[in-house]
């Protein structure tokens, strides 16, 4: 996902995610921001975009940390959410000027659920985390998660406010009385007399707190903000500094790029990813995803340009990394969809799963009606439903995109599943492509895709038999 970025002339040090902001803005010099969690080193990788980090500066909590390769590695880890703010060619790399980090929460684990064998939902400090085997654990594993360890959290945020863990590591085995937490999230409750208010089941108490950078001393309900302290016996956080959040760190920029869960659907034309305020109009390109498919809980990467706090969406595709269209094969067993066209692959479905349409639960799903699932592979023919739309007719349409986990001649295993991309199956010879629209050669692309790569195929249903159209990919870097 290149994202054309150009240098901004000013860079400020006030305000913003991190406690940083930029003091330019309004497209000077051609602006940009990147934000997303990072998914490779050497540099760093965010949303698919190479950073080179010779010279980028760290700042972690408002917090210069150096500058520098070792600095990004010291500091920076698999899934932290982060803005990166600097220059890119579009051609998938880039140059990092700053990385800014903030933590989303640190603070003890007040308890833990088993969703499934993959997935838990851990309360910590009054915040609802989702953790599964994706999400990059330091220190820890699922089955060691204990009550009362004291975690760092960073990720996305979704419609119900939990947060979706990319990063998730163990800070102390027990909370020490007196050692400092911190949250950030959107302040609810204020109450201005008791000089408290709450983020998700905390209550925070800033009687005594540096409210400074507040305006009127005081958040506002629906603020963003940050809060540092310590907890007291009854759970509460007394809170030493509250101060106002602000995850792009800019109002205005020429070239933004977001990595996020739809938090609030108004219509396809306003709705907000990660908090922040979207629009789109008739100019605006959807790449693997439909404009009536998104809603609230919709896994998205926006690309446009911000002004006043808006980001104008240029081009928006779907952020899941698994995405499958056919219809249902026969009634759900064991909260588990199987699909025409796709054996052996089986879909699950758990308490965390939006289904939306024609049904409302799992148990509504019928054979024979049409589905499309976004969500994500934990291992080979299997994958979790973070969303499904339900429409009750069956279709012909067959949409199968996921990871490459092996190749074998013109065969290629995606999520289970074997599509044959030799002369002998159904794509055509013009059905070949980059995920960009560049073309490809049948040649080419069997040259090039390999396993951990992603492809999008796309066909139609005969009986039981799948007719593969087109095909693209994306090369993982």
């Amino acid at each position: 996902m290149p994202v054309a970025l150009a240098l901004l002339t000013l860079w400020g040090c006030s305000g913003g995610a991190g406690g940083d902001s930029l003091t330019a803005g309004g497209g000077i010099g051609g602006s940009g921001i990147t934000s997303g969690s990072v998914s490779k080193f050497g540099s760093v990788f965010v949303n698919d975009v190479e950073f080179g980090t010779t010279g980028a500066v760290v700042l972690v909590d408002g917090v210069e940390k150096g500058s520098g390769d070792q600095a990004v590695l010291d500091n920076l880890a698999i899934g932290k959410l982060v803005r990166i703010e600097g220059p890119s060619a579009g051609d998938g790399t880039g140059t990092a000027q700053r990385i800014v980090y903030n933590e989303d929460v640190i603070g003890p684990v007040e308890s833990i659920s088993v969703v499934d064998a993959d997935t838990s939902k851990l309360v910590v400090m009054g915040q609802t985390v989702i953790a599964d085997r994706q999400t990059n654990l330091v220190d820890l594993t699922l089955a060691t998660i204990a009550v009362g360890n004291v975690v760092e959290v960073s990720g996305f945020g979704d419609d119900q406010g939990f947060i979706h863990a990319g990063y998730l590591k163990k800070r102390a085995d027990v909370y020490i009385p007196g050692s400092e937490a911190q949250v950030r999230g959107t302040a609810t409750d204020v109450d201005a007399l008791l000089r408290t208010f709450k983020i998700s089941q905390l209550t925070i108490d800033y009687s005594t707190a540096d409210v400074s950078q507040l305006t009127n001393g005081t958040p506002q309900a629906g603020q963003l903000v940050e809060v540092k302290g310590t907890l007291n016996s009854e759970g509460t956080l007394a809170a030493a500094i509250v101060k106002p959040e602000d995850i792009l760190g800019v109002a205005d920029a020429d070239n933004v790029e977001i990595a996020g869960i739809v938090t609030f659907f108004n219509s396809i034309s306003d709705f907000e990813v990660g908090g922040i305020a979207v629009q789109t109009d008739g100019a605006t390109e959807f790449n693997d995803i439909l404009p009536e498919d998104i809603g609230a809980g919709s896994w998205l990467i926006v690309k446009g340009s911000l002004n006043s706090g808006v980001l104008l969406a240029d081009t928006i595709r779907s952020a899941a990394s698994v995405n499958i269209e056919s219809n249902v094969a026969a009634p759900p067993s064991a909260n588990t969809l199987t699909l025409e066209g796709l054996s052996p692959l089986s879909v699950s479905v758990n308490d965390l799963t939006k289904i939306v349409g024609a049904a409302g639960t799992v148990g509504e799903i019928q054979a024979g009606d049409h589905v499309k699932i976004f969500g994500t592979s934990f291992s080979s023919g299997t994958a979790t439903a973070s969303k499904i739309i339900v429409q009750k007719q069956a279709k012909t349409t067959i949409v199968l995109r996921g990871p490459v986990e092996g190749t074998a001649g013109g065969l290629i295993a995606v999520i289970g599943v074997t599509i044959d991309t030799g002369v002998t199956g159904s794509v055509p010879n013009n059905g070949f492509s980059e995920e960009n629209g560049k073309p490809l050669t049948r040649a080419e692309f069997q040259g090039r895709v390999s396993a951990g790569d992603t492809v999008t195929a796309r066909g139609s249903l005969a009986g039981s038999v799948v007719n593969w159209q087109s095909i693209k990919l994306r090369e993982s870097k």
